[in-house]
């Protein structure tokens, strides 16, 4: 759950302008001069009015132009370091534009004590008060979005102390991190009846998130939508958190729709996009084209800089999944690496920064994973020499999953994480590939974690949650070498799951299909496995499966040289079944090779240029086939991939995220 996003006119914070002070100055009387911490005190006190340029500092500011208003502060501070205004506006600086927050934090507290000094702890000039008031605000927020919650529980008691009205809704976010339940839910309901719309969206908001902490799905789903009716859908923050709580329900459309308003919100109270809610809603369908679009708006949506150390990691994991899902581990890997190194702070979400560190070392761990079999197939069409680098790194790359696997398991004893992250949706691990838990942790551990999570989930989604757990229970089944019991499951999975689901469903027919075939079950597994093939043959890379094959060549020398050395790659099972088969053919300084069905269904193919037709072009062919045939086709509009006819047409996922990531396209071809 995300917090309400403040504005620089929050009520509450008396934002002071040049103009009010102004006024102050022109009506109020002049008092006696009173030494008070070594200044001078008078109601017409140019340290609040500010010099000619302490007042252009600030009218940088305020208008946005930081930097100018950096350069200025920093001048005025050199000639005097005690200038209030000057310290004031660069640490609005740093907070608004440079998101240094504990620099910010410093300077704001440096700026109060040199206020507080002059005019004391409670002042009653009115010049005072609101520079005052305007500090202890910036001291509050960025208290909040660091996560120091004690501490700025502890500001908001010193500005209630001295100002009215108090900041009753500001308490209910930092007593629900706290734990402190009950506090929160008294503030929370007090502020549903306020006159004050920006206090009732900050209580329905804050009653959702605490919902949400207490793992609730339903409770935390019936104050949104309470909320929503209270400020008449006026609220981007109270729509984005509503279809969250939609998404923990199973009630996709509804969570698709709900994302949709908050995107088209009049009041824009929300820190991050809401096309965060579409990608993630989109990747659990299979949406994989709409994904990639619904990322691309999310990344090109504003974030305020003060929020970026908040979202844009989060926002980064999503790109992180879809690489996973597309079977990109060499693009993804340092994405992910990324994410779990310097992750967001965590003060404008309801999760705990174990909750995130959990989710992105899994992220880490499986991407790590999918490199590994990406470098194994490599290795496996290479000579002993070629490939004792590749064998190197992958030695590496397991022991990093190994300390990974260490982090995990500590933190999955911490506050119930493993049971939680089990539980559909609730937090960052996604069902679609919630199975590789159980490669990480062992399937004993995850399976008692998981009836746990089952029982909790009974009195809120059992009937929508069914396929899930069976599935999950099912490659527990299939991780142990019980294929009878996971077929059993497997099938009782697809019976049951939602027909959003598809991710979590093709993962599911890969592994089953699998396991029918060495039960003898082979009509069964072909219609699974080519079910897998067709729509997402990641899987086979994810799950480290071999694909059952009959390897044709058109008999040309090179065409048998490609053929002979798939026949050892990691990827394929040549010889076993009749099901599939890999036409190798050679032509026009060209090699192509397909993976089909024996019925003369078309999967994909992977064509690569053949120079000398020697060893370095047999492994180019081989490498092709592993990079294009397990990667999902994905479908675009001509505007994406720069036609001219307006038809849809399907093209492989690295040319997708070829765009996607940065890659340069060739000269001729960029857009116009």
């Amino acid at each position: 759950m995300r917090q309400v996003r403040p504005s620089r006119s929050t009520p509450g914070f008396v934002r002071s302008t040049l103009a009010a002070l102004a006024l102050t100055l022109a009506v109020a009387p002049a008092q006696a001069a009173d030494p008070v911490g070594g200044f001078a005190v008078s109601a017409a006190d140019s340290r609040l009015t500010g010099t000619p340029e302490e007042q252009a500092a600030l009218q940088s500011d305020e208008a946005g132009k930081y930097i100018r208003a950096r350069e200025q502060a920093e001048k005025i501070l050199r000639a005097d370091p005690r200038s209030i205004i000057a310290t004031w506006v660069l640490a609005d600086v740093f907070h608004e534009e440079e998101a240094n927050h504990a620099r910010s934090l410093f300077l704001v507290r440096k700026a109060k004590g040199l206020l507080t000094d002059a005019y004391g702890a409670a002042p009653d000039n009115a010049q005072a008060q609101i520079w005052h008031k305007r500090i202890l605000m910036k001291e509050i927020w960025l208290l909040g979005e660091m996560d120091r919650k004690d501490e700025q529980l502890r500001a908001i008691d010193g500005y209630d102390a001295i100002y009215a009205p108090k900041l009753t809704r500001l308490r209910i976010w930092p007593l629900m991190k706290l734990g402190r339940y009950d506090e929160a839910r008294a503030v929370g309901l007090e502020l549903t009846r306020s006159s004050d719309t920006d206090e009732r969206v900050s209580a329905y908001n804050g009653l959702m998130a605490l919902e949400d902490e207490l793992l609730d799905r339903n409770a935390s789903y019936a104050w949104g939508q309470a909320g929503i009716a209270s400020v008449q859908g006026q609220s981007c923050i109270l729509f984005h958190n509503t279809a969250q709580a939609s998404f923990a329900r199973f009630a996709f459309g509804e969570a698709e729709e709900l994302a949709r308003k908050a995107i088209r919100a009049e009041r824009n109270d929300c820190p991050n996009s809401s096309y965060e809610h579409l990608a993630n809603l989109f990747l659990v369908e299979g949406e994989f084209q709409k994904t990639i679009s619904a990322f691309k708006k999310l990344v090109r949506a504003p974030i305020d800089r003060r929020y970026r150390p908040q979202f844009v990691m989060g926002n980064r994991a999503i790109l992180v999944e879809l690489l996973y899902a597309l079977g990109r581990g060499k693009d993804g890997l340092p994405f992910a690496e990324q994410v779990f190194a310097a992750p967001d702070r965590t003060g404008m979400t309801s999760v705990s920064k174990e909750d995130i560190r959990f989710a992105h070392a899994v992220a880490l761990w499986q991407m790590l994973e999918l490199r590994v079999q990406e470098t194994l197939e490599a290795s496996s069409v290479r000579g002993l020499f070629d490939a004792s680098d590749l064998v190197m790194d992958v030695r590496d790359m397991r022991l990093k999953q190994w300390e990974l696997q260490r982090i995990l398991l500590t933190l999955s004893l911490h506050d119930e994480i493993l049971v939680t992250n089990l539980r559909p949706y609730l937090r960052g691990v996604k069902p679609w590939y919630a199975g590789n838990l159980a490669r990480i942790l062992g399937p004993g551990l995850v399976e008692v974690a998981l009836a746990k999570a089952r029982r909790l989930d009974a009195s809120q989604v059992a009937a929508e949650s069914a396929g899930y757990y069976d599935a999950m229970l099912g490659e527990l089944r299939h991780v142990a070498g019980d294929r009878e019991e996971a077929v059993r499951l497997g099938l009782k999975a697809l019976a049951e799951m939602p027909k959003e689901t598809r991710l979590l469903r093709w993962r599911t027919v890969a592994w089953l299909g699998m396991d029918e075939l060495a039960l003898g079950r082979a009509a069964d597994g072909r219609v699974h496995l080519r079910e897998a093939l067709q729509q997402y043959p990641s899987a086979f890379k994810q799950l480290d499966l071999r694909v059952p094959v009959v390897i044709y060549h058109d008999d040309a020398p090179f065409s048998r040289m490609v053929a002979a050395r798939l026949g050892d790659t990691r990827r394929l099972d040549p010889g076993r079944d009749d099901g599939f088969r890999v036409d190798v053919s050679f032509g026009d300084a060209e090699v192509r090779v397909c993976l089909s069905a024996q019925d003369g269904f078309r999967f994909n193919c992977a064509t690569s240029k053949v120079d000398k037709a020697g060893l370095d072009d047999v492994i180019a062919a081989c490498d092709a086939f592993h990079a294009d045939v397990f990667s999902p086709k994905v479908e675009l509009t001509s505007s994406d991939i720069n036609s001219l006819d307006g038809s849809t047409v399907r093209v492989n996922a690295s040319q997708v995220l070829d765009g996607l990531l940065g890659t340069p396209k060739p000269k001729g071809e960029e857009e116009e």
